[in-house]
């Protein structure tokens, strides 16, 4: 079992540089309703978060459980799903919850951390 420490409660999620995970969206997460997700990014960073139980749900073949996603601009929280599909990469499902009414394009940045139980994410200003 990975320790976790209560850091992540602590971040100051208006800060930049409090975003463990990073993505440049492609044009499949745009269009496709669904975000794929790194394989390290969720069995490294995400699922030691979790209750033990939706983890252990999710680690095994095409597991998939529900989790808290909250949008920290629009102060808006999501319920998706996660699925480890059977080639063993993880995409987070209803991403179009969140892409189609801010119209998100493609190449866009996204930062996302893990606070108080939830997925918590924003867009990354254009560097």
């Amino acid at each position: 079992m990975n320790y976790v420490s209560r850091f992540d409660e602590l971040l100051d999620l208006k800060a930049l540089h409090n975003w463990p995970i990073k993505k440049q969206l492609t044009a499949e997460d745009v269009n496709s309703g669904r975000l794929i997700l790194s394989v390290h990014d969720v069995e490294n960073y995400i699922m030691p978060r979790l209750p033990a139980d939706k983890s252990e749900r999710l680690s095994k073949h095409c597991g998939r459980t529900v989790i808290d996603v909250y949008d920290v601009e629009k102060e808006q929280r999501y319920n998706m799903e996660l699925v480890r599909k059977k080639n063993g990469r993880y995409r987070l499902e209803d991403w179009d919850q969140v892409a189609l009414p801010r119209d998100i394009q493609a190449g866009k940045g996204i930062g996302m951390s893990w606070v108080n139980g939830m997925l918590c994410f924003r867009l990354l200003s254009d560097q």
